[in-house]
């Protein structure tokens, strides 16, 4: 006997023919705005380091003073840049300022009670089968990992957390393996390293620990200029970790006489991608709130 709908049901059926492929569109969207964000957040992130900065300020100087109208205004440009460039690469003048950043979070003191997981962030890394692991992995992610297994040992029972990018074409390591490799070589046994690939950046890393370690105590090993942003971004997701920040930057400088350098200049660069990283926090999270109330 053949079943006939009711109205209703038929109703509810054409609904659900119709709704199912809006939200399948609806998260396609929003994938690919996520994805277009990313994007942009890196180009723009690029774009106003210091030293691409200074390079288009200059040419915008230069080209001011080839015409007679503008060319006191040129001028102003180049002085006021090369002043820039100068106090950034300036290291008694460029640790002030990353010294009051580094300083906010404390060094990681050991408590009396042991923790369950150290989270060693994310880094950069290329394979190169030529050249040792320790040259694979960018230095900052060495000085992260070392940090990290200090404090395992610290705390038996523990098991380090690594996250980051799963990996391009061109090179099919993901960070977090490359990583796992490094810490087995030193001597961190297996079961002790959990591995999650895919975290582009850090909030996806914040979001992913929040999803699997909400209930656990936990400490942050990152990069000392790093580790405000970090911070701000577990907060966020509700975390609470203890800081462990590591790779100062700035260090007591013995006199002011000494020259500019590109390594403080790089420093620098370090400094205002996390300024530019929290000034994005905020514009997104301005967004979101306007996107939720509307």
């Amino acid at each position: 006997m053949v079943h006939s709908q009711s109205p209703t049901e038929t109703l509810n059926n054409l609904v659900n023919c119709v709704s199912v492929p809006f939200i399948l569109v609806a998260a396609n969207v929003e994938i690919l705005m996520d994805h277009y964000l990313f994007l942009l957040k890196k180009i723009l992130g690029n774009l106003l380091m210091p030293v691409p900065m200074t390079l288009l300020l200059l040419f915008w100087g230069a080209l001011l003073l080839l015409r007679q109208k503008t060319r006191w205004l040129g001028i102003i440009v180049v002085f006021l840049t090369t002043g820039l460039l100068f106090v950034a690469s300036y290291a008694p003048l460029s640790h002030q300022y990353i010294s009051l950043f580094e300083s906010e979070a404390p060094s990681y003191q050991q408590g009396p009670v042991s923790v369950d997981y150290i989270s060693v962030l994310g880094s950069w890394h290329q394979s190169v089968d030529s050249q040792p692991v320790t040259s694979e992995i960018k230095p900052a992610g060495i000085v992260r990992l070392a940090e990290g297994i200090r404090i395992y040992r610290l705390n038996p029972g523990s098991q380090l957390i690594l996250t980051g990018f799963k990996g391009i074409v061109q090179d099919q390591v993901s960070y977090p393996e490359k990583l796992r490799e490094l810490a087995l070589i030193l001597g961190v046994p297996a079961e002790d390293i959990l591995v999650f690939n895919g975290p582009r950046d850090t909030i996806e890393e914040a979001e992913l620990i929040a999803a699997n370690f909400s209930g656990d105590s936990l400490v942050l090993v990152t990069s000392a200029v790093h580790m405000p942003r970090a911070l701000n971004l577990f907060h966020k997701v509700g975390l609470d970790p203890l800081p462990a920040p590591t790779g100062h930057l700035s260090k007591p400088f013995r006199s002011w006489w000494t020259f500019p350098s590109g390594s403080t200049l790089a420093q620098s660069e370090m400094w205002v991608h996390e300024q530019l990283g929290l000034l994005w926090i905020k514009l997104t999270g301005q967004v979101r709130n306007m996107v939720e109330k509307d």
